[in-house]
């Protein structure tokens, strides 16, 4: 394989046995890597063979090259079998393993990527924990950007400018506290995510419902360049040539679930993909945190209802997040002129003393809709908190860049 399969051994756990998340009953100290990757790599290639159909191979067989021995028969083992399955098999057998394995690692080398299977120590140990883990993944860039605390973003395409605004600012404490920030590299929300980051000067990894070699969507050609010229890194389970489907976007929203400590959605209409990734993050065990909008909004009712059943806890503030996930904020303090028109206003009427939206309406003379977006914004920055929703209350942050020289001037 040369330099694109990462050299070295599993690292272990205590008492001598590899740390492998939800795949009870495989001991994969027991394989030998290099051994064992040709036939990783070649048995993720035949149709229907997902991560939860490779780990019930390697319960069954004990490892992939003896799974791969058993030619069709391995097809028995896998919960739903497509009707190309067989002629998979069989195409792939006639090339032989090695030389399969040889080509995908030649394709992968060409796009500057690597290949790193479960056994590689290189791959994610946040994935390592989820179950089940993609057997093989294809990256390009720096895997250790993976190693940080990671906090996905994620949202609808068709973001709005409050959409946009606020998954930008919680990517941007997120990068200034040293977490990696992952998300999908869609057009919306996750581009924004992404960019925000990296202005930053932070890492951000995206997950691909693609192959390295076919970035989607085309017009991202150029952000998806820029997060590995940063540190950060794209990632894929499908190999290179090969076409994404349908079921590949579900399953990047499950990688993107795995990586992350936490999730946050930011606009989620309520048939999104977004909501999916969510709900693998629940099924992976980790937090999940939502944007509200407004109860009219479209692309706010799927993160309104993750909040109303209790699925999500409410973004007041990137700070808040950092802290929920065992992770200090670092970010520079905002300044007076990172603040919109309507956000000095709003902050510095409630500098002067703690309102209700009626009463910051009346002396903002700002319209109702905007005084109330204003404040879910300042409250996603970390600068007002609400109690009972009520009342609102500048923060220990906004009070420091009120004063002396500031709003309060």
């Amino acid at each position: 394989m040369g330099p694109v399969l990462e050299e070295s051994q599993p690292a272990r756990a205590a008492g001598g046995r590899a740390e492998h998340g939800g795949w009870t009953g495989i001991d994969l100290d027991e394989l030998d890597r290099e051994a064992e990757a040709p036939y990783w790599i070649t048995i993720s290639l035949v149709p229907g063979v997902g991560p939860v159909g490779f780990a019930r191979l390697l319960r069954r067989f004990g490892s992939a090259r003896a799974a791969w021995a058993a030619g069709p028969a391995l097809l028995e083992t896998l919960p739903r079998v497509p009707d190309d399955a067989a002629a998979g098999i069989a195409r792939l057998s006639r090339e032989g393993a090695t030389r399969v394995a040889g080509r995908i690692a030649e394709a992968t080398q060409g796009c500057g990527g690597i290949i790193l299977t479960a056994l590689d120590p290189a791959y994610p140990a946040a994935l390592s924990a989820a179950d089940p883990r993609p057997p093989v993944l294809y990256l390009a860039g720096d895997p250790a950007s993976m190693r940080r605390p990671c906090v996905a973003i994620v949202g609808t395409r068709r973001a709005s400018g409050y959409g946009r605004s606020c998954a930008a600012e919680i990517a941007e404490e997120l990068a200034h506290a040293g977490v990696t920030v992952v998300s999908g590299l869609a057009i919306g929300i996750d581009a924004q995510a992404h960019l925000a980051a990296i202005a930053a000067g932070g890492l951000s990894v995206a997950v691909m419902p693609s192959p390295l070699d076919r970035i989607y969507p085309p017009r991202h050609r150029d952000l998806a360049a820029r997060l590995v010229a940063t540190g950060g890194a794209l990632v894929s389970e499908l190999a290179p040539g090969h076409a994404p489907g349908k079921p590949d976007f579900a399953r990047r929203n499950r990688i993107i679930a795995g990586l992350a400590r936490a999730v946050v959605v930011v606009e989620a209409p309520d048939r999104s993909g977004a909501l999916l990734t969510a709900a693998a993050a629940i099924d992976h065990g980790r937090e999940v945190f939502a944007v509200p909008g407004p109860i009219d909004a479209i692309a706010s009712r799927g993160c309104n209802r993750l909040i109303a059943d209790h699925q999500a806890t409410i973004v007041t503030s990137a700070g808040a997040l950092l802290h929920r996930i065992g992770a200090e904020s670092g970010g520079r303090p905002v300044s007076v002129a990172s603040l919109s028109d309507s956000e000095a206003m709003v902050l510095h009427a409630l500098l002067q003393r703690p309102g209700s939206i009626e009463e910051l309406i009346g002396r903002t003379h700002l319209a109702t809709g905007t005084v109330a977006a204003t404040l879910t914004l300042l409250e996603a920055r970390g600068l007002v908190e609400s109690y009972g929703g009520a009342t609102f209350h500048p923060t220990l942050p906004a009070r420091r860049i009120g004063r002396p020289n500031g709003l309060d001037r």
